[in-house]
This record gives C-alpha cells, sequence and structure tokens, in this order.
C-alpha cells in the first residue's frame, strides 16, 4: 500500500477543517411535550427526590471508588429510577428514548467515518507530521515545547469543536492526542480530561457547535454574529485558563514520572532525537489512501449537508451510514456499522432515561421553581443549568427548560446563562454530555491505561474546573449583559 505524499495529506485533511465550517451537527428536533407532574405523586415528594439523588451518588461513589464501568452504573441508575417512576414508568420511557433515537443515528454517522480516517493511519500521519515539527521546536526551544503541545492540541480542539460540533471534536482529536502523547512520553491524563472542556467551550462559542446552542438559537432566535460578539470573548478566557491549567498539570505529571524514574524524562537528549526522528517516521508510514479518502469525504458530505438541510438531519444520517458501509470492503462492514460500540449505546440510552426521569421529579420542579423565584436572573440560571446538566445531560436539560427560561427573560443574557451554565455543567462529569461518553469509550480503544479517561480519571479535573467556569459565567453574564 503506498504511502501519501506529506504535503497532500497534510491539505486533505486541512480540507475536513474548511468543509466543517459552519457546520451544524444535529438540527434541532422537536422537542416531546413535557409530561405533567402531579404534585401529589410520590415523585413530586422530597423523599423520592432524595432517593433519586442517593442512587446517583452511590453510582458516582461506584465509579470513582471502584472502578465500575459507566455504562453498567448509569443504565442500573436509569432502571432504579424507572421503578421510582412507577405508573409515569412507560411514557418517560418513551420520552428518553425519543431523544435517543436521534443519537443512535447521528453520532454513528460520525463515528463510521472518524474509525475510517483512524483505521487508515491517517491520525497517526498527522500525529507524525506535528511530531516532527514539534521535535524541530524541541531542538531551539526545549522549555516551550510542551506548553506548546498542550496548547496546539486543546485549540485545535476547541477549533474543529466550533466548526463541526463538539463530539466529531473528541471523535477526531482523542487518538491524535493519545499518540503524541504516548510517542513524546507525556502523561496524557490531563491533556485529553482539558480536550473534554475544550469541545465543550468550542461548542458552545458558535450556533452549531452542540445541541444546546442549537436549542437555544431556535427559541431566542440567536444568529452567528451574536455568539462572535456576545459569547466569543468569554469562552476565549476561559480556554486561556485551561491551557495554563492543563499545562501546569501535565508538567507536574512529567516531573513526577521523571523522580519515580518510572520513564524517561520529557527534557532530555534521548527524547529531543526520537522527535527529530519524526519525520522518518512520517515517510515511512504506510497510509490506506482508499479509506482516508472514503471517511474524509463521508464526514464532509454529512457536516455540508446539514448546513444545507437542517431540517433532513436524521435522513442525512441515515444515508452516510448506508454509503459508509457499501463503499467499505466487504469483510469490514459489520465491524464499521458497529465501530461505535455497544457501550456507547448502552450509555447514551441509560443517561437520557436517567434526564427524563430526574425532569419529571422534585428535583426538577426545585430547580424551575428556583428558576421563577429569583426571576430568571443570569446568575440562578447559570446555578440552575449546571445541577441541572450534571443531574441529566446537557441536550435534554436545554430541551427541557429552555422555552420556559425564555418566556420568563427573552433577553440574550438569558441564554447565554444557561449556555454557560450548560457548558460547565457538561465539564463537571464524564456522564454530563454526549461528548464526555465518546472520549471514555475512545480513550480505552488503545488497551492502555495509562490513556483511559474513566469517571474516576476525568472527575479530578473536570469538578473543580467546571465550578471555575459556573463562577465565571455566573459573573460575567450578570455583569456584561
Amino acid at each position: 500500500m503506498r504511502a501519501l505524499p506529506a504535503r497532500r495529506a497534510f491539505f486533505v485533511f486541512l480540507s475536513l477543517f474548511l468543509f466543517g465550517a459552519g457546520a451544524a451537527f444535529a438540527a434541532a428536533a422537536p422537542a416531546a411535550p413535557e409530561l405533567p407532574l402531579d404534585p401529589h405523586s410520590w415523585q413530586a415528594t422530597w423523599s423520592a427526590g432524595a432517593l433519586m439523588l442517593l442512587l446517583l451518588f452511590a453510582a458516582f461513589f461506584a465509579m470513582t471508588r471502584y472502578e465500575v464501568p459507566l455504562p453498567l452504573a448509569m443504565s442500573l441508575v436509569s432502571c432504579s429510577f424507572l421503578i421510582i417512576q412507577w405508573e409515569s414508568a412507560p411514557d418517560i420511557l418513551r420520552r428518553g428514548f425519543g431523544h435517543y433515537a436521534d443519537i443512535t443515528i447521528l453520532f454513528t454517522a460520525v463515528a463510521i467515518p472518524a474509525h475510517m480516517i483512524e483505521r487508515s493511519q491517517g491520525f497517526k500521519w498527522v500525529a507524525a507530521w506535528l511530531g516532527h515539527q514539534l521535535g524541530k521546536v524541541r531542538l531551539r526551544h526545549p522549555r516551550i515545547t510542551m506548553p506548546l503541545l498542550v496548547a496546539i492540541l486543546l485549540v485545535t480542539t476547541y477549533v474543529t469543536a466550533g466548526l463541526m460540533h463538539n463530539v466529531t471534536s473528541i471523535l477526531i482529536m482523542t487518538p491524535v492526542i493519545i499518540r503524541l502523547c504516548a510517542s513524546y512520553q507525556i502523561p496524557s491524563r490531563w491533556i485529553l480530561s482539558a480536550a473534554l472542556v475544550a469541545s465543550n467551550l468550542g461548542g458552545f462559542s458558535t450556533r452549531w457547535g452542540d445541541t444546546p446552542n442549537i436549542i437555544e438559537s431556535a427559541t431566542w432566535g440567536l444568529q452567528a454574529g451574536d455568539f462572535m460578539r456576545e459569547v466569543l470573548p468569554a469562552n476565549l478566557l476561559v480556554l486561556a485558563a485551561l491551557v495554563l491549567v492543563a499545562t501546569i498539570l501535565t508538567q507536574r505529571g512529567i516531573a513526577g514520572r521523571a523522580a519515580a524514574a518510572v520513564k524517561v524524562p520529557f527534557y532530555t537528549l534521548q527524547v529531543a532525537q526520537t522527535a527529530a526522528d519524526w519525520k522518518k517516521a512520517k515517510s515511512d508510514l504506510s497510509i490506506d489512501t482508499r479509506l482516508l479518502a472514503i471517511g474524509l469525504s463521508l464526514l464532509a458530505f454529512f457536516i455540508l449537508l446539514h448546513v444545507i438541510f437542517p431540517p433532513l438531519a436524521i435522513t442525512i444520517g441515515a444515508a452516510t451510514i448506508v454509503i459508509a458501509v457499501l463503499l467499505e470492503r466487504k469483510s469490514e462492514r459489520y465491524h464499521s456499522l458497529t465501530s461505535l460500540g455497544f457501550d456507547v449505546y448502552l450509555a447514551f440510552a441509560a443517561i437520557f432515561v436517567l434526564a427524563g426521569c430526574v425532569s419529571h421529579s422534585w428535583i426538577g420542579a426545585v430547580l424551575y421553581q428556583q428558576l421563577i423565584a429569583a426571576k430568571a436572573a443570569p446568575w440562578v440560571i447559570a446555578v440552575t443549568g449546571y445541577f441541572g446538566t450534571t443531574f441529566t445531560e446537557a441536550a435534554s436539560w436545554a430541551t427541557a427548560v429552555s422555552h420556559s427560561i425564555q418566556q420568563l427573560d427573552s433577553g440574550h443574557a438569558a441564554a447565554w446563562a444557561l449556555g454557560g451554565g450548560i457548558c460547565a455543567g457538561s465539564s463537571s462529569l464524564v456522564t454530563a454530555a454526549s461528548a464526555g461518553i465518546i472520549l471514555a469509550e475512545e480513550s480505552q480503544r488503545f488497551n492502555d491505561p495509562e490513556h483511559a479517561i474513566t469517571f474516576r480519571r476525568y472527575i479530578a479535573f473536570g469538578l473543580p474546573f467546571s465550578l471555575f467556569m459556573l463562577i465565571f459565567y455566573a459573573v460575567y453574564f450578570t455583569v456584561f449583559h
């Protein structure tokens, strides 16, 4: 199999970003009608809500303390929540799976082309090219190489999320980050964790960057220029803080490795020489050009058509899946169709059902009552958005409250406060957004615990930084209306 010429491969990969400009990953599907909560039912009592919170925190504890797999923990919790819902369980299940149905098509349509690119060695080539460029910088300016690497990876994740969608960004960037970190013997934990936050920030920066933005844009009538003027400056400040924190934590991880003498320290001549050899590694890399071309073309096809025909999101996704499988080699067709993995679908189904149960409970009622009592003050919207997203899921919470908040406050500040709270909440736990579930699954495909982002490994980064984001957005959108 012949290698892809360096310049040609670079421009092919770059075209992915150009084709993705202005793309809308998922059209805002009509919200399922709200299921009224009977104030006299047990589900509306504080004891039922307390039991749900206890079960949820028990699952968080099990995933943190005992490394219980995310799909297993969330599936058991969602089933327990359905038991609590009692007679309302069938309606809750249907509403939860209404959101899940879109996910099965849209995320599969992105996952198949992304995994085609991975199998073609395309991501390895990108990692080799970046490794070669950073190797040349390392020889001249050794001290800036690691901070530069962190900044490049996080900014690229942010930009791809803004242009395409945060889930697409995580699918593309996760293998690139892991391969670069492995080659430089840099701990990937903090960079991968920060990449999830960067993808959420990128998604929050554009009208089409994530599903909550699409929902809020339709509700408030927001335009792309509104995001550029009123949200982008705030998100760039948070991104700068994210790069700084990730750099410091990664540097500490490198220092810890060197002190423990586990691996060769980053600042050594040997690593510099290894980095300088990336040019040869890149030229020796064998690229499956057919698979790479199919993967890039289908990803561009899927993204571009969402710009032109937003209402046809599901149809375009289904067409992408069919074309991808038919163009795949016969022996790989089934493997490509199931490339996202059963665990991902199970986790998505569990979280959307869980979100419906929480919304139809004392917890959801209390959060909404706080919004009304505070007359939709931006900081209250941000705080309730944070906890609502943490306890449910970003798209579900946006669907549940956007219309109600818009009726309380039709100004942009309310929309930005809701988006900021959801963005921070999406970054708190790996279970709080679709991109987090994808990150957890993709990082474990390498079968190396060093790179696996589990609930436990992420929470040490995500929870503190998300609280900083919450405070920042609450203050920013209160002061700067």
